[in-house]
């Protein structure tokens, strides 16, 4: 067996969603593990409790046949294989959960950090006859959602963040039928991080037109982009990044000699493919020599 081939069993699989079929069952789909012989489908009515194993599956999906109605469950997903005779698994998959009910889920949820304070800021498109709204919330050191408010509305700003964790959130809706509680489907999830702009901690002028500029690390971050501008107010246009968080120095090639150039940074993070960036740094200006 190649070590190749244990790498990639390494890979853990994602729940890609959960939804309700036709028929009222709860269809699980996660990532392909490359190199997986089956996964192991486990299921809980509380996450924090036990979770009992289902089945085991070949394809990357599978239906929940028992599964009742306007009861939630909690599904994660292990992907096996045997090496040299032996069967070895993956990480367990994150946790996500599902539930069949009548009350369809917020619609267009989207989250935005706050420029002016550490917060993210969430807007949805409400549904009429909802008597509330239930803010999920898990960060990348928890595998699954858990309940951080409730709300009117269809707006909610979370507070309670680090700068640098990316955050995903999922919205459920709930209607009081008498003394009970009947809640809705889960929406879609909805990525969000909130980003330090960061500050370009010194720029200097070279010989051979060319610019050093120093940066400040940014917690969270991937990387940053650099931008440069002829003027104070003019139009600021990016003109590279660095490879990676770490790397805190950039080198610009200048068009011209004994000119005044302009520089902001801007961090930036990837999250569920969806890159996330910060408001500009304060601008600094070197000019330049021959």
């Amino acid at each position: 067996m190649s070590l190749g081939a244990a790498e990639k069993l390494k890979v853990s699989p994602k729940i890609k969603s959960i939804s309700v079929t036709e028929d009222k069952k709860l269809l699980i789909k996660w990532s392909k593990v490359a190199g997986a012989e089956k996964y192991a489908v486990k299921r809980a009515v509380d996450p924090s409790g036990d979770f009992e194993h289902l089945t085991w599956v070949k394809k990357c999906e599978f239906t929940d046949e028992t599964a009742l109605e306007n009861s939630v469950y909690w599904y994660k997903i292990t992907a096996w294989k045997k090496l040299d005779g032996k069967k070895t698994s993956t990480k367990t998959s994150g946790v996500k959960a599902g539930i069949i009910s009548d009350i369809k889920p917020p619609e267009n949820v989207s989250a935005k950090a706050e420029s002016k304070k550490t917060a993210i800021t969430l807007n949805w498109k409400n549904r009429d006859g909802a008597d509330g709204c239930v803010i999920g919330r898990r960060n990348d050191f928890f595998s699954q959602i858990v309940p951080v408010a409730i709300v009117e509305g269809e707006s909610f700003t979370d507070e309670g963040i680090v700068t640098g964790q990316p955050y995903h959130y999922s919205l459920q809706y709930f209607k009081k039928d008498g003394d009970s509680v009947l809640y809705g489907n889960f929406s879609n999830e909805a990525h969000c991080i909130h980003l330090d702009c960061g500050r370009i901690l010194s720029a200097k002028s070279l010989h051979g037109k060319r610019a050093e500029i120093s940066l400040r690390l940014v917690a969270g971050a991937d990387g940053y982009i650099i931008e440069r501008s002829e003027s104070p107010d003019g139009d600021f246009q990016e003109i590279g990044q660095t490879k990676d968080g770490l790397d805190l120095r950039f080198y610009d090639k200048v068009p011209k000699a004994f000119k005044a150039y302009y520089y902001r940074s801007v961090s930036f993070k990837t999250v569920n493919d969806i890159i996330f960036k910060s408001v500009p740094s304060k601008k600094v200006v070197v000019k330049s020599k021959i």
